[in-house]
């Protein structure tokens, strides 16, 4: 019987707030694929750090990811010894008032309070009247402000404190494309935390001091990879490599791309990971594709940054021409996701709409786009603090990518961003269309600009074309059930096909890839495809 400390990790309570029409908790809708209506895909992600301390503890664990207030009341009479939180500055509130409750129930219960968001207690908000921070940084008996899981065996006295930190036990995310019930599994593999390059506006960067603290070694890369692949039961897929900039170490990279080659096994694992245009610049696309890239988020932030502007201050938009470093990746099949953000000091309203227009160009398969977000704990929270840019009525419920409303704007008026974060996911969607659309678009080489029409005239047209059909004689190539099913997205689950058959499914690209590429071959394709002039069956 295990006679240690019982220990509960749990995220703040739910429910979770929308952010701008999104759940903020899905990382497609709400960033990387917003805006597709009914091509909109989902998906959904755990608190992998309460997993990752769980596994790697000796302790009696109970892991909650965002339960209700009613849900958390309940289990804290299950009688734990220590409550570990992991803190969004968004749920300052909400984990105060857990705090509150626990000292009102077990007063000796031991808190420890870990997370990005213990970063940002290092200032306060004005518009923070409850004192939540404060109460937080004086009734924790413990803030992390490092490495999670050693820290916690610290405080736990879980000898050997340095023993290798295991990630074979957690859960993994899933996503789920428009029209299709089954979700697709994501692996994750936590390889470092913090980032060097030191940007003014990252929290995670700022929590280690713009230090890298190395968590995995390539070999321990490749052998959490192998045990996803017997979970997954699936030779070919997708782990995401939790590096802020994972290409700053070249011998790391190589190294890991060596192991994935040594071993016949793993020939089907790609990753996707961080990386900026500075430390990728180091590479190129071939050699990144055979070290096992798959795809890549690169902050391209601003068109201006890297130009020696007096306010510029992201030295890692240094490097290639970036343009050309994008072509080259999606060229070599490498899934590329950017990030920007709106409203810099360099920023007016005219370069700005340049500036989204030459994002939009790079045709990124995915995408985030921010206002410029003043995080308390960062040099730029220090600086506008400074400047007294910071609005009296910011809140830590405000501190997130879809408010907008945290700070004064150089050439902005106040709500002004929103127009110019739409603008961007308008231009993104309508211009550059549904990552499937893209992805067809890829595998032939042709582009289409689409004819949108409303929902209403869809099904108008549908209905209307399928009677001159019938009138006809003749079998029409939209119809009134086909406009439904788009609207409405058709369901599908493949979950018992992989269940009772043990089979796995070939990756969307490849499918599409090879599909088109045998229609061509075999004489069915009227044009050539200038997509497929590399591509082999």
């Amino acid at each position: 019987m295990n006679n240690k400390p019982r220990v509960l990790l749990t995220a703040n309570y739910g429910p979770n707030e929308l952010g701008w029409g999104e759940d903020m908790y899905d990382i497609v809708s709400s960033r990387l694929g917003r805006g597709h209506g009914p091509f909109q895909s989902t998906s959904h992600c755990h608190y992998f750090g309460l997993y990752l301390i769980a596994e790697n503890i000796t302790n009696p664990t109970t892991v909650l990811e965002n339960p209700h207030w009613d849900e958390f009341d309940r289990e804290l009479d299950e009688g734990y010894d220590v409550v570990g939180f992991q803190l969004k500055s968004l749920h300052t509130g909400k984990i105060a008032r857990m705090m509150k409750r626990i000292r009102e129930k077990k007063p000796d219960t031991t808190i420890i309070v870990g997370g990005y968001g213990v970063n940002a207690l290092r200032h306060d908000v004005p518009g923070d009247k409850n004192g939540d921070a404060d109460y937080i940084r004086e009734n924790a008996d413990h803030l992390c402000r490092e490495e999670g899981v050693r820290f916690t065996r610290r405080v736990l006295g879980d000898e050997p404190i340095d023993r290798e930190i295991t990630q074979y036990q957690l859960p993994m995310a899933g996503f789920s494309p428009a029209g299709v019930s089954a979700n697709g599994r994501g692996p994750m593999i936590l390889v470092s935390l913090g980032c060097p390059n030191a940007c003014d506006f990252c929290n995670t960067s700022a929590a280690f001091d713009h230090k890298k603290i190395c968590v995995a070694e390539p070999e321990q890369v490749v052998r959490y990879a192998k045990n996803y692949q017997k979970r997954l039961n699936a030779w070919n897929f997708m782990v995401t490599l939790y590096d802020e900039d994972f290409f700053q170490n070249e011998e790391y990279v190589r190294e890991l791309g060596r192991l994935l080659r040594k071993d016949r096994e793993t020939w089907g694992i790609k990753y996707f990971t961080f990386g900026s245009v500075r430390s990728m610049s180091k590479f190129d696309a071939l050699e990144l594709r055979d070290c096992g890239l798959g795809g890549v988020w690169i902050g391209v932030e601003s068109f201006l940054c890297g130009h020696g502007l007096p306010e510029d201050r992201y030295a890692k938009r240094q490097g290639n021409e970036i343009k050309q470093m994008f072509a080259d990746l999606q060229q070599h099949g490498i899934h590329v996701t950017a990030s920007m953000v709106l409203g810099f000091d360099f920023h007016t309203r005219e370069n700005l709409k340049d500036d989204i227009d030459q994002f939009v160009a790079l045709k990124p398969g995915a995408y985030q786009i921010s206002p410029m977000l003043p995080c308390p704990g960062t040099a730029l929270y220090e600086r506008l603090t400074e400047e007294e840019r910071i609005y009296d009525t910011y809140r830590w419920d405000d501190l997130h990518l879809w408010s907008g409303d945290q700070c004064e704007y150089v050439n902005f008026e106040k709500g002004e961003m929103k127009k110019f974060h739409d603008y961007a996911i308008e231009q993104l969607a309508d211009v550059n269309g549904p990552p499937l659309l893209q992805t067809m678009e890829k595998v032939t080489g042709f582009r289409r600009r689409p004819w949108q029409v409303g929902r209403g005239v869809a099904l108008a047209l549908g209905t209307g074309m399928e009677w001159c059909g019938r009138l006809s004689g003749h079998r029409p190539r939209f119809c009134r059930e086909m406009a439904r099913t788009i609207l409405h997205g058709g369901r599908y689950d493949n979950s018992k096909a992989e269940r009772e058959l043990e089979i796995s499914f070939t990756p969307l690209h490849e499918m599409v890839t090879r599909t088109v590429a045998w229609y061509a071959q075999a004489g069915h394709v009227k044009h050539p495809l200038p997509g497929l002039a590399s591509e082999r069956i």
